[in-house]
């Protein structure tokens, strides 16, 4: 037990900053912390409180009100799974500390446990959160028993064992009796797919069906809901836990029932581990597994400006980098398909389209919000993609290379800040095009959202190279980990999400309460933002430049 505690320990050090990188600026960590909490962690409990608070309380009529805490939980563990493989295989098979482990005389399952919960708590913070905010509306919209708040803490921190546990099986089996995913590369990219492939499957399903909101609550409020019977299948100890909180009498036996469900998935991917790790884990390699000849290199090599150059080197990197080619660039096609999920299921509701109608109408209400909603979102899209606030810490090891080559910290950083102008600002761009082309506005107008939505995004990208240099990531053993370990990104995330929501709730305040007319209001806003980018860039210029210069390796 105490091998397996210090190797937890060492395993959750790897991927949290080292001591080194929060000592270089202490009082900015804590800052950003408080930030980040009360920017997106406190906000995203209360909604998803909020919600399902009222699913229970539409539910309780019906007296199915456990089917509303029973779809989520199996929803988020659904998407544990589905978001966990990618986890699993890199932290399982690809970390740097591999070379390390194996000649240590450690079992397998040993390894595998600690690596297992290592994973666990650092990748499920933010779903601890989700769960417990979601068993706090049920409680409060439901009235079971005071002692379900024990036993709602009992279910957050294990929900999400067993949807791991079956990403670990997966990745052991796939492991050891497949010879062509030994190479992270190729893992990262069949995961990314296969994730992009089935939450576009989802929404083309859900789309055919013509599901909407009513129906959801329609078919959620039925005793035997079908899709809760497949999912209790798949996640057997889900109704056992809300089944725990809720039957008089029964609650321990359901608990119990639950914990040995849980108690005999780890036994038995124990035993898999036991048997399987090693074997799967020899002939494991870091890269892609491709040679390339580098005779006629040097001849095919041509002069050009030392921007072009480093421009090209920073977009191979993204590209050909499967974890940074996922995460950074694939991401910006997910929003489309999100909001046509929202579109889907409104349903005959329609709720857009008074929205709609204030657009073709010229409402100036409608106007300013739909302005408002290309900054919010340009500025969300750009700090979700990470490009710009991962901009040094993915140099990693290779950060003396930004110190050493004969080209200006300023350069460097305006190359790194106009890819992520290009990648965030070109997917905004198409839609915002496409919502303008849709809802018919004038070629002025089109015009005047596409310079907001690239004015936005200059503001978010210089803002997150900031971010990145004061405090950037440059420990880390592989590509994902310098992404998912990177408090930055979710500092500068939180950032950014607070900074536009104090923007546009103020835009939207002065345009209700003061009598300015909406034109007057986008001109304020115009003006500020351009404020903020040159302030963004100012500070790129001058201090993350001095940050560069005293960063040591």
């Amino acid at each position: 037990m105490k091998m397996y505690l210090r190797l937890v320990k060492a395993l959750i050090a790897g991927v949290e900053p080292s001591n080194n990188e929060k000592k270089r600026n202490r009082v900015f960590y804590y800052v950003m912390s408080v930030i980040a909490i009360f920017g997106i962690m406190l906000p995203m409990g209360f909604f998803v409180g909020v919600i399902m608070y009222a699913l229970t309380n539409a539910l309780f009529p019906f007296g199915t009100q456990e089917n509303a805490i029973e779809l989520f939980l199996h929803l988020i563990s659904a998407f544990s799974f589905v978001f966990g493989l990618n986890v699993i295989f890199t932290v399982f098979y690809f970390s740097g500390d591999i070379e390390n482990l194996l000649p240590l005389p450690l079992r397998p399952y040993q390894i595998i446990g600690s690596k297992f919960t290592a994973a666990l708590i650092s990748e499920s913070v933010m779903e601890f959160l989700v769960i417990i905010a979601a068993f706090a509306g049920y409680i409060i919209g439901s009235g079971v028993p005071f002692y379900s708040w024990a036993i709602a803490v009992i279910g957050m921190l294990t929900m999400p064992v067993l949807p791991l546990i079956y990403c670990g099986i997966i990745c052991m089996l796939v492991m050891f009796f497949t010879r062509f995913v030994k190479n992270k590369d190729t893992v990262n990219k069949i995961t990314g797919l296969f994730t992009f492939l089935l939450i576009l499957g989802i929404v083309i399903l859900i789309s055919r069906s013509g599901f909407d909101t009513q129906k959801l609550i329609a078919a959620v409020s039925t005793p035997d809901n079908t899709v809760i019977m497949v999912m209790n299948c798949i996640f057997p100890q889900v109704p056992f836990l809300v089944r725990s909180m809720s039957m008089e009498g029964l609650g321990i036996l359901n608990l119990v029932i639950y914990i040995v469900i849980n108690v005999a998935a780890v036994a038995l991917f124990m035993l898999a581990a036991q048997g399987l790790y090693f074997g799967s884990v020899t002939g494991v390699g870091q890269g892609s597994g491709k040679k390339k000849d580098a005779s006629g290199f040097i001849s095919r090599m041509k002069l050009r400006p030392v921007s072009v150059t480093y421009f090209k080197k920073e977009l191979r990197l993204l590209v050909r980098t499967p974890a940074y080619f996922t995460n950074c660039f694939m991401i910006n096609l997910m929003w489309p398909v999100l909001l046509y999920l929202v579109f889907v299921l409104q349903g005959h509701t329609n709720f857009l389209d008074s929205f709609i109608y204030g657009i073709y109408s010229g409402n100036e209400e409608t106007v300013l919000l739909y302005i408002l909603c290309i900054t919010a979102a340009s500025v969300l899209v750009t700090a979700v993609n990470c490009i710009a606030s991962s901009a040094l810490t993915r140099e990693g090891k290779h950060f003396a290379f930004i110190k050493y080559i004969p080209v200006p910290y300023i350069t460097q950083i305006n190359v790194k800040a106009l890819l992520s102008i290009i990648v965030s600002g070109a997917g905004m761009l198409i839609y915002v095009i496409a919502a303008c082309v849709w809802l018919k506005t004038s070629f002025n107008f089109t015009a005047f959202c596409c310079f907001i939505s690239l004015l936005s995004v200059t503001f978010a990208t210089y803002l997150g190279i900031y971010m990145d240099s004061v405090n950037p990531k440059l420990v880390w053993d592989d590509e994902l980990n310098a992404l998912r370990g990177n408090y930055n990104i979710f500092f500068n995330m939180a950032l950014a999400i607070v900074l536009e929501a104090v923007i546009c709730a103020g835009a939207y305040l002065l345009f209700r309460f003061t009598g300015l007319g909406a034109l007057m209001i986008i001109i304020i806003l115009t003006s500020l933002l351009m404020v903020l980018t040159a302030a963004a860039y100012l500070l790129c210029r001058y201090k993350a430049t001095k940050n560069i210069d005293e960063l040591g390796m």
